[in-house]
């Protein structure tokens, strides 16, 4: 599962990057809280396949789908 996948409010830790990742993304989301083990939280789904709306400790971002389909979580 992916965070493009988690339902709105609701929440999973993040598990893996995808391998193919370019390592400046992973790089950047890692500074961002995106780290291994970290909570994440679906906030909000915009429709059309917007970005979706992601909590990350105090922080909120919009990610869009490319870059979510890239993030594996547990729930």
């Amino acid at each position: 599962m992916t965070i493009w996948d988690l339902p709105k409010k609701t929440s999973g830790k993040v598990a893996r990057f995808n391998l193919n990742m370019p390592e400046n993304l992973k790089t950047r989301l890692n500074e961002m809280g995106f780290t291994v083990g970290q909570l994440v939280t679906c906030m909000k789904r915009t429709p059309f396949n917007g970005p979706l709306v992601i909590q990350v400790q105090d922080c909120v971002y919009s990610v869009d789908k490319q870059i979510a389909s890239q993030i594996e979580i547990q729930s």
